[in-house]
């Protein structure tokens, strides 16, 4: 099984194990109902796959994931980001 469009794996639906959204990064592990795990990452809204996993695999890539971003210290979510007047960024 090959990599696929992330929406496309969201949308069918199933169980999100892990989730976080974070300095522009978005990660989640999904199992879907048929039992297949995926890991889904989008980064800046520039590049996103969704990938089928063993799960164990998945859960390490998205704590690597996780410690990856947090190594950089932002943890602001990209979409709550203001400007230094406070206004929202988009």
């Amino acid at each position: 099984m090959s990599d696929q469009p992330m929406e496309d794996v969201l949308n069918k639906g199933g169980h999100k194990d892990a989730t976080f959204h974070l300095a522009g990064t978005k990660v989640i592990v999904l199992t879907d109902d048929d039992g297949q795990t995926w890991l889904c990452r989008r980064d800046d809204g520039v590049r996103e796959a969704a990938t089928p996993m063993d799960r164990i695999e998945a859960l390490e890539a998205f704590a690597a994931a996780l410690a990856e971003v947090l190594a950089t210290g932002d943890v602001t979510p990209q979409h709550h980001a203001t400007d230094s007047c406070g206004r929202h960024r988009h």
